[in-house]
């Protein structure tokens, strides 16, 4: 019996450093938390956070733990729950970003055989692509995932049992037998795809969107890529799941070459099967944008007394509901309807404005200044010239909050945004994190979220301050011919995506055109600037420009001659005792011809406390 059990527990051991060393071909640990703390190296583990406390525990695979102060904590991406892979299965390949085309590799050792795989893929926005391609024993060269390499059987419901795990030389072994590929009459040399349209309003950014977006029709294919997609200025998702027909034992290198995200998965992934879980909120759901950053979908119970209520859909299965204060909000909109035909260029800055759908032609909608005072079932209060006035609440399609009479928001402070698998984000006050996790919301109201519903939890206003989310004491436009140009946040000057001449995008950026001076003052003691900056792809094309980082009057960097060809330069300046910051890009030896340009993701790192 003891040396049964010795060779039982060697096999088991066997099996655990085969699927550990298989987990190193990932880009990163499968299900555990990525934490990066400022002036730490990042690091994996599970992090958790005791009711209320100062300070998260990170506990890494070996069992061992270290504390990290909640100051320190920068962000945290959460386990990756999204998927379940099943046991003895693995993610080989994660290539998930918004990104242009670019490769990823990942080594598996494969028993002969059919080996169920899955590539789930999106794109947010502009040009798209996807390729597949393996090399390995039995394989000629590098080559494209295709009809003689990818079986599927020929009826969609066919059951097979799951591959039974690791054997003991760290060989995943087949679900099927080479054989059974082989009979035509129940397989297809080819891959079943499903595809799925989304829109712009969709927080694109990972393979979360997949969850948001309509499936709009399926089959089979030939090869694993965007050949099927017929419209390329959709916003799209595509699932092909198939069996790779491993001609020999071996190890292969499988490379998946994308643009934006994707991923490849060896096993049956229990997520991706179906069209997505979408976000249940009553009969009539509402997105709201509060401030400073939350942006949830919910049901609104209603607005009295300065204050919404709403039951928001965070994925659980009963909804929340929190009473924020009216302060808190900017815009609440129907999340039914299409808003790219609303017109809002007369929006005033010190008044409400309602969005109301015309009475006689309901396709058209108008919009009505003043202060809107309260929201029912029925219909919903609103000061118009000084009179009191009521409007069916069903033809209501949006609220803009900025009435000068009503208080300022609170200042935020130091909390967490929280971002979640429906898209959302949350910002208040994380007090607790385990299984799930507790937020008091900035306004008022908790939250209690599963886990699995997160995707990332990020530090606001503490040591790192975006630049991006604070207005500069003074701006300078000076032109060298004809108009000046004025900073844009977090676009470029033709309101698309900010795109460097390093091949990718950034979500948060200051794009600005030369000559431009950022002037901000430093409230306490600072330790760094760190950005990236570059000509912005295309319209920078032409551009040459000089960039400087300035500390009191001081030069504390600088780089000449930044074009499209020199590409993105990465930032990293020393800000001790500097107590005015200006960020100047100069005309360089083109004059200001293409000279558009971009801070890209601007922080400011304060000192230890």
């Amino acid at each position: 019996m003891n040396a049964m059990l010795k060779a039982f527990n060697k096999t088991q051991l066997i099996r655990s450093l085969a699927l550990a060393c298989l987990a190193l071909g990932t880009s990163q640990a499968s299900q555990a938390d990525i934490v990066y703390a400022l002036d730490e190296a990042p690091a994996d583990g599970r992090l958790t956070l005791a009711a209320d406390a100062s300070e998260a525990t990170l506990t890494d695979s070996a069992g061992k733990t270290r504390s990290i102060k909640l100051a320190d904590l920068d962000e945290v991406r959460f386990g990756e729950d999204l998927v379940v892979v099943r046991s003895g299965n693995l993610k080989l390949i994660d290539n998930d970003r918004n990104q242009t085309m670019t490769r990823q590799t990942g080594k598996i050792k494969l028993r002969q055989g059919l080996h169920r795989f899955v590539v789930p893929y999106w794109q947010g926005d502009r040009e798209y692509g996807l390729r597949l391609t393996v090399t390995g024993p039995g394989i000629s060269g590098e080559s494209e995932l295709n009809g003689d390499l990818m079986r599927c059987f020929r009826d969609e419901d066919t059951k097979h049992d799951d591959s039974p795990g690791i054997d003991g030389e760290g060989f995943r072994l087949p679900e099927l037998a080479l054989e059974a590929g082989e009979d035509r009459r129940q397989f297809l040399s080819r891959a079943r795809y499903r595809f799925y349209v989304g829109d712009k309003a969709m927080a694109i950014g990972n393979m979360s969107v997949l969850e948001r977006m309509t499936l709009k029709r399926s089959g089979t294919t030939t090869a694993i890529d965007t050949g099927l997609v017929q419209d390329p200025n959709t916003y799209i998702g595509l699932v092909f799941e198939a069996f790779f027909r491993a001609p020999k034992d071996g190890e292969y290198t499988f490379a998946l070459t994308c643009d934006d995200g994707g991923q490849l998965y060896f096993g049956r992934v229990d997520r991706f099967n179906a069209q997505g879980i979408g976000i249940e909120a009553g009969p009539q759901p509402w997105r709201a944008e509060l401030k400073p950053a939350n942006d949830v979908i919910g049901e609104i119970v209603g607005i009295k007394d300065d204050t919404l209520t709403m039951k928001l859909a965070l994925g659980d299965a009963t909804p929340a509901e929190v009473s924020v204060s009216l302060p808190q909000v900017a815009e609440l909109w129907d999340a039914r309807q299409d808003l790219s035909q609303v017109n809002r260029d007369n929006e005033p800055a010190d008044q409400d404005t309602a969005y109301i759908r015309d009475k006689d032609d309901p396709a058209l909608v108008r919009s009505v200044n003043g202060r809107i005072t309260s929201l029912s079932d029925e219909a919903m209060s609103f000061v118009f010239r000084g009179q009191e006035r009521t409007i069916a609440r069903d033809r209501v399609v949006g609220m803009v909050f900025a009435n000068s009479d009503r208080p300022k928001p609170a200042d935020a402070g130091f909390h967490q945004s929280l971002r979640l698998r429906t898209g959302q984000v949350l910002a208040g006050k994380v007090v607790a994190i385990g299984d799930r996790v507790e937020m008091d919301l900035l306004g008022g109201g908790r939250v209690d979220l599963p886990r699995a519903a997160l995707i990332s939890m990020r530090s606001e206003n503490g040591r790192r301050i975006d630049l991006t989310r604070i207005k500069p004491t003074a701006e300078e436009a000076i032109p060298y011919f004809g108009l000046a140009m004025p900073s844009v946040l977090n676009r470029s000057f033709d309101n698309g995506m900010i795109r460097l001449f390093d091949q990718n995008n950034y979500e948060q950026g200051i794009a600005v055109h030369s000559k431009s001076r950022l002037h901000y003052k430093l409230d306490r003691p600072a330790q760094s600037f760190r950005a990236t900056f570059g000509l912005m792809d295309p319209g920078g094309k032409l551009g040459d420009v000089t960039a400087r980082v300035i500390g009191d009057d001081k030069i504390l960097w600088e780089q000449k001659n930044i074009t499209a060809q020199s590409g993105a330069v990465n930032i990293n300046v020393d800000l001790k005792d500097v107590k005015r910051l200006i960020l100047e890009v100069d005309f360089g030896d083109g004059q200001n011809v293409g000279d558009r340009a971009a801070w890209c993701n601007p922080q400011i790192i304060y000192a230890q406390d």
